[in-house]
């Protein structure tokens, strides 16, 4: 081990040089633009290299190895001097800063000769690299300990997750079923609150109709030629016709209307049904089998007597899609 009056040394000469670390010696707003960008990778090598050894054991160091690197650092702190105070004004600026330059390098490979060979040693016995090792070895030792545990708590845990992710499952289609009962509900309730004007004009029609064939009937003029009692005709006939019509389109609109209602409210109990057949199933396929006969109540096209059923177009897709929906699980 060296002498500790070398050590002391030693790290004085490693202070010293790193008192300009935190100066700027590469380029300054005063030089414009001549710097000292060929001497930076030199500079920037020396820097780190001093900065790992003043936190290295240097008691571990020979004593003519403590030399040597003392006497390669004490070649910098008069070359970096100059450097700090170098000044464009000065004679001859490009040629002292070349020069400088040459002196940085010509000191640095020394000081690496000197310094390198010593710091994978220097850094093993202030690592204790042994003691780490052990210490790394029982760590991942207790990290497979505590993977094995995970593995065995993830397996056991898997079959109570499956069952979470059913009940979401079935919870989020249950939502979803009684959002669209409501849907049905309410719009079956607007669809009757449209109906109930067309009833109303519908009376009021077929009364005016009935009113205009009583006086059409009753009312007579004599004393008219045949283009007279024609004229007299038509106009009764057009008349009692618009009537009639009118009486005809109302009443077809509400059938229409309450038929849409009635179609609605079926949708609604069908989805209501559904929904506690679902419930009480215990198994998957007696509630694919209620999925599809749900499906076929509430979108096959239902005959309610207030239209006539042959005018109806039937359309199975969304039947066949629910088909193919149950037969998959």
């Amino acid at each position: 081990m060296a002498d500790q009056n070398k050590v002391t040394q030693l790290t004085n000469s490693i202070s010293a040089v790193l008192n300009f670390k935190n100066k700027s010696l590469i380029s300054r707003p005063e030089w414009g633009t001549m710097s000292f960008r060929n001497a930076e990778p030199d500079i920037a090598r020396v820097m780190t290299t001093l900065d790992m050894l003043k936190d290295l054991p240097l008691d571990y160091l020979t004593d003519s190895a403590c030399d040597r690197i003392r006497g390669s650092i004490d070649k910098f702190p008069s070359i970096l001097q100059r450097l700090d105070q170098f000044s464009i004004e000065q004679n001859s600026a490009s040629s002292a800063r070349d020069e400088i330059t040459r002196h940085v390098h010509e000191a640095s490979d020394p000081f690496f000769e000197a310094a390198a060979p010593w710091i994978p040693f220097l850094a093993y016995k202030k690592g204790d690299i042994a003691e780490n090792i052990s210490r790394l070895s029982a760590a991942v030792e207790q990290g497979g300990g505590i993977l094995e545990n995970a593995k065995a708590y993830a397996k056991g845990k898997a079959k109570e997750i499956d069952d979470i992710t059913i009940k979401a499952r079935e919870a989020s289609a249950a939502a979803g079923a009684a959002v669209f009962t409501q849907d049905f509900n309410n719009e079956s309730d607007k669809l009757e609150q449209r109906a109930l004007p067309w009833l109303k004009w519908g009376i009021v029609c077929g009364i005016a109709t009935l009113i205009a064939a009583v006086l059409s009937w009753f009312w007579t003029q004599d004393k008219l030629d045949n283009g007279q009692i024609i004229q007299k005709i038509a106009s009764k006939v057009i008349a009692l016709s618009v009537l009639a019509t009118a009486t005809i389109w109302c009443g077809r609109m509400y059938k229409a209307l309450r038929h849409q209602a009635v179609t609605n409210r079926h949708r609604a109990l069908a989805l209501q049904t559904f929904q506690a057949f679902s419930a009480a199933a215990t198994d998957n396929q007696t509630k694919n089998a209620v999925l599809l006969e749900a499906t076929r109540s509430i979108f096959a096209l239902q005959s309610t007597g207030l239209v006539d059923p042959s005018a109806e177009e039937s359309s199975t897709s969304i039947i066949e899609i629910a088909k193919a929906a149950a037969s998959k699980d």
